[in-house]
């Protein structure tokens, strides 16, 4: 006999549905514990600093560049004694000497060093004023940034006629452009100043002016008045501060001057010797100036006022140029004075300048200016680039134009005085300026 079991009862309804909610809570919670640990947060950081190396900056150029350094111009000089420097000993003026570095030198025979006496009893030509008005650099200036190539090396003859002799009296760093419009042999633009018997190169206060050729000092004090015995000779009292210097080599027999006028300071005595670049004062406005510049003259023969030459044909020109110089004259031979002269290049105007002021003609008759031994001109234009140029010159409302070629280092010479038919001027009367 068997006995049967009752069958289970089934859980109510509500208890089912209490145990799914619990399951589903529970899941969720753990769901979001999942979620919750898998959150990104924003991460903030800074990148290391380099680390800097051990080894120190090698400076030791900049200490060497420092120790080398002057304070220039004007300190440099300013606590020199004029009698501080000791040059080496040459031959007295007066020895006959021959020290050319080339052909075209000549030895020569110098004068003997002149004394000053006190009180002359003769008075010396008429002192005559510097030009009016501002000095102003048109082109060429430093002091905004335009600097010149230096010069070529002296002395320098590429052709038999040039006698490339002096260096510049200022540094390639400083203006040794002169004015264009107050150029050698010029009254000026408006024919208001004296004829010009040298060049003026604008330059500030302080700029060194060097000697340009050995030679000795025969002059280094103020108020320029050459004397020879008791008669005055020479004077150019406007002058200022002046040196000038006999250079130790001639040129065809002819004693060689130089002359550095209007200068703020003296830095060498009469009689002391001096070597090519040396410096022998400072620039200045001394003197009947508007304006500081170094005034530049060449002297041929006697130390007169009267005795000089164009330096432009003497100078090195700058480096890669040559000279323009030529002679315009009337049909008559005699030279046409104050014409305008015109340097073109491709039609358009690189350069002017002026025909002399009462150039010397050889007849023994009074003069202002000398031309060259060689060139005889009557107008030059320093400092040309090598090319192609056309030469115009007006005189009398007519107008002539020669063609030239410009090398290096050489001067281009253009003669109007040929085939020129400009009418004849009257007697003392210069050709007007175009």
């Amino acid at each position: 006999m068997s006995i049967t079991s009752p069958p289970a009862k089934a859980p109510p309804p509500r208890s089912r549905d209490a145990q799914g909610c619990l399951v589903i809570l529970v899941a969720a919670l753990i769901g979001s514990f999942v979620l919750f640990r898998n959150v990104q947060p924003n991460v903030s950081f800074s990148p290391p600093a380099p680390t800097a190396t051990g080894t120190p900056r090698d400076n030791s150029w900049e200490k060497a560049l420092q120790n080398a350094m002057i304070d220039y111009p004007t300190a440099q000089f300013s606590a020199i004694p004029p009698t501080a420097y000791s040059a080496p000993t040459l031959p007295a003026i007066g020895t006959r000497i021959l020290v050319q570095p080339t052909q075209m030198f000549v030895a020569v025979v110098a004068s003997a060093t002149r004394h000053i006496p006190v009180s002359p009893t003769q008075p010396g030509p008429t002192a005559v004023p510097s030009p009016t008005g501002q000095v102003v650099v048109e082109h060429n200036n430093p002091l905004v940034g335009q600097w010149s190539p230096p010069p070529e090396i002296v002395p320098m003859s590429h052709d038999l006629r040039d006698h490339f002799y002096f260096k510049r009296p200022v540094d390639a760093s400083a203006n040794s452009t002169s004015l264009f419009y107050y150029p050698y042999g010029s009254s000026g633009p408006e024919g208001q100043w004296r004829v010009h018997h040298g060049l003026d190169m604008p330059n500030p206060d302080g700029q060194p002016v060097r000697a340009a050729a050995d030679g000795v000092v025969v002059w280094a004090a103020d108020h320029y008045r050459w004397v020879e015995g008791q008669r005055v000779v020479d004077a150019a009292e406007s002058y200022g501060n002046v040196v000038i210097i006999a250079h130790n080599f001639g040129y065809h027999g002819k004693q060689l001057y130089t002359l550095y006028a209007h200068l703020s300071r003296i830095l060498v005595t009469i009689n002391q010797t001096v070597t090519v670049d040396q410096v022998v004062g400072l620039s200045g406005h001394t003197g009947n100036v508007t304006g500081p510049h170094v005034h530049f003259e060449v002297r041929e023969g006697d130390n007169l006022y009267f005795n000089t030459r164009n330096p432009l044909l003497w100078m090195a020109p700058l480096i890669d140029h040559g000279i323009v110089a030529g002679r315009v004259l009337y049909q008559d031979g005699s030279p046409v004075q104050a014409a305008t002269v015109s340097l073109l290049q491709n039609n358009r105007v690189v350069d002017t300048t002026y025909t002399y002021i009462d150039p010397n003609r050889g007849n023994g008759g009074a003069h202002q200016v000398d031309g060259d031994d060689e060139w005889r001109e009557n107008f030059a234009i320093g400092d040309v680039p090598p090319g192609s140029y056309d030469v115009t010159v007006n005189v009398n409302g007519l107008r002539i134009t020669r063609h030239i070629e410009v090398q290096i280092g050489t001067t281009a010479f253009v003669d109007f005085g040929l085939t020129a038919t400009f009418p004849v001027a009257a007697v003392g009367t210069p050709g007007s300026s175009g």
